[in-house]
């Protein structure tokens, strides 16, 4: 006989799967893969004030336009789309955050504004929290010159000349708006901390002596294979002391190592300084692998037999040795995230081949005033007879619809170039900077056609970030160059030499045309809920080119440091509107 209670319990039992079963067939959505856990977004995202807790959900399908069909939940006469399909629609920002709340953000960017009073001879912008040195573009900062090296565009290692900039111009903001002096320690002073190769296979030869001007010496002589270990001596473990500094005169067959343990994986990594050349810039020495070692060459260029100022920041050198390494894999492990000074350990330094070195050896918390003066260095000695940086890569744009063959120059380059070189000036007092200054004007005034930078919209003068024919007119780029050219245009102009009188006043004539331009086109640039990245789409009669969130934020600063330098209210109330499209704010329809 069989029991009721059992029949009753296995229909409900039944019943149950086959309800289960429906749920599952029901939110099986159509033409897109939505999110499996959006009913519960939804429930939880919901207005207590508008809906009681009684409010039942019913599930629903949805139409989109007719051409989409998805799965969505309806409650109180309101219906509830997935996140995920309106995420991608609306271009749109959200995560579940603190005590469970889901987070919906307009603009992933984080916005920015400048501070105070702007002083073209203090920091640049907000430019002391960058960090050019890790981006992903940057292969290397060379051994050679001290700057860094691009593979935005080409995978071999190239100058590029707004890269640059940035460089020095963040390293001088950094050391302009330090709160405390960096620590510093000096290791080597004493002759008994230079060792040489341990046990009995130590071929090496130290002699210490006093040099008038350099003080202690210390010479070296030893094998020139990167296999051995020279002569070395161990340096300070403070994680903040980072960067190196030393003078050194190579001989022959000359090299030196930084041996660093890296205290996530606890390896061994050996960054080789070698002399010569290489498209590589840095590069992984051998494939004859030691478990858990690695061995990377730098290189320095051709060396000649002089004293040598050695300024490295070995994390940056480390980060960028994994970067060459681990920077092609799509997915990233635990080798690929940026290391922070916590994560190494800096052992010792060791010298190869035949050489001096300064007993001396500085380890330091910052290196910004060094690094800010081998960039401006690298534009004064780098500018070529047009008074321009030039790309030395080709740039693609729309598809190759618009392309630059290398050797182009840009109107950003131009003026991230003045205002770096207008600081290095002030700072140094060294004259060549300001006559490279001038010299860059020229460009200004030259048409893209030609090789310069100038293009005309509406018979408006454009700074052309990228000249091409028709003209791109990048916003951020054009506001650069002018921020560069006000900064020329603000020094002083009690100078004994016309040159020099001349040149100040042509960079205010430049500055004050491209500034009524940016007054009268920049209506162009506004969407009623963003930015437009340039103006392409006009000359080429293609769609616009949205400006990204970052991009939006970075028009917003631009706008409003030109309102501190100019006072202009119309740039304010733009940049202000321009806030609001952030926060989800629309211009009005008809």
């Amino acid at each position: 006989m069989i029991n009721p209670r059992f029949c009753k319990n296995s229909l409900l039992y039944l019943g149950l799967c086959a309800f289960l079963l429906f749920l599952n067939n029901y939110f099986v959505v159509y033409e897109e893969v939505q999110e499996k856990d959006y009913l519960k977004i939804a429930k939880n995202c919901r207005d207590p004030i508008a809906y009681s807790n009684e409010s039942l959900f019913e599930l629903t399908r949805c139409s989109v336009d007719n051409s989409l069909f998805l799965s969505c939940v309806k409650s109180s006469g309101d219906v509830f789309f997935p996140f995920s399909f309106i995420k991608k629609r609306f271009d749109l920002t959200g995560r579940v955050g603190k005590d469970d709340v889901f987070e919906w953000v307009t603009s992933y960017a984080k916005l920015k504004l400048p501070e105070g009073v702007y002083d073209p001879q203090g920091s640049f912008g907000h430019f002391s929290t960058y960090n050019v040195e890790n981006r992903d573009r940057v292969k290397c900062i060379s051994g050679d010159t001290g700057v860094p090296m691009s593979i935005q565009w080409s995978s071999t290692p190239y100058y590029y000349p707004i890269q640059i900039a940035q460089y020095g111009l963040q390293h001088y903001s950094r050391f302009k708006t330090a709160n405390t002096s960096s620590k510093s320690v000096v290791v080597g002073e004493q002759s008994k901390e230079w060792n040489g190769s341990p046990g009995e296979t130590d071929s090496s030869e130290r002699i210490f002596y006093q040099d008038p001007d350099k003080g202690a010496i210390v010479n070296i002589t030893s094998p020139g294979s990167l296999k051995s270990p020279g002569c070395y001596l161990y340096l300070n473990e403070d994680p903040e002391l980072h960067f190196i500094n030393f003078e050194w005169l190579p001989y022959s067959n000359s090299s030196f190592t930084i041996l660093v343990k890296i205290l996530r994986t606890n390896s061994v990594l050996l960054l080789n300084y070698v002399e010569g050349s290489d498209s590589r810039c840095i590069w992984l020495e051998s494939e004859d692998k030691i478990e858990d070692q690695l061995s990377f060459n730098i290189a320095l260029g051709t060396l000649e037999s002089k004293w040598y100022v050695i300024t490295r920041d070995v994390l940056a050198d480390v980060n960028r040795a994994l970067s060459s390494i681990y920077g092609n894999k799509k997915k990233k492990d635990e080798n690929m995230t940026t290391l922070h000074a916590s994560e190494i350990k800096i052992v010792t330094i060791g010298f190869r081949g035949y050489c001096c070195v300064k007993q001396a050896i500085e380890q330091s918390s910052s290196a910004s005033e060094d690094s800010f003066l081998k960039a401006a260095e690298w534009f004064s000695e780098n500018q070529d007879s047009t008074g321009g940086w030039p790309v030395p890569v080709e740039r693609s744009i729309a598809e190759k619809r618009l392309v630059l063959p290398a050797g182009w120059h840009s109107a950003m380059a131009q003026g991230h170039g003045l205002s770096l070189l207008s600081r290095a000036f002030i700072y140094t007092g060294d004259r060549k900077y300001l006559d490279a200054s001038i010299r860059a004007l020229d460009l200004f005034e030259k048409p893209a056609s030609d090789g310069g930078v100038l293009n005309l919209f509406f018979n408006h003068s454009w700074y052309e970030e990228y000249p091409t024919s028709p003209g791109t007119f990048v916003l951020n780029g054009f506001m650069y160059s002018l921020i560069g050219l006000y900064d020329m245009s603000s020094l002083k102009k009690d100078f004994d030499n016309t040159t020099v009188a001349s040149g100040v006043g042509k960079a205010k004539h430049l500055f004050q045309k491209g500034f009524e331009s940016l007054r009268e086109l920049l209506p162009l640039f506004d969407t009623g809920s963003g930015s437009i990245y340039d103006l392409r789409h006009v000359g080429l009669k293609t769609v616009p080119n949205l400006a990204r969130w970052d991009y939006h934020a970075v028009h917003i600063y631009l706008l409003k440091w030109l309102v501190k330098i100019t006072g202009d209210q119309f740039l304010d109330s733009v940049a202000d509107r321009w806030i609001g499209y952030t926060h989800g704010k629309r211009a009005k329809h008809n």
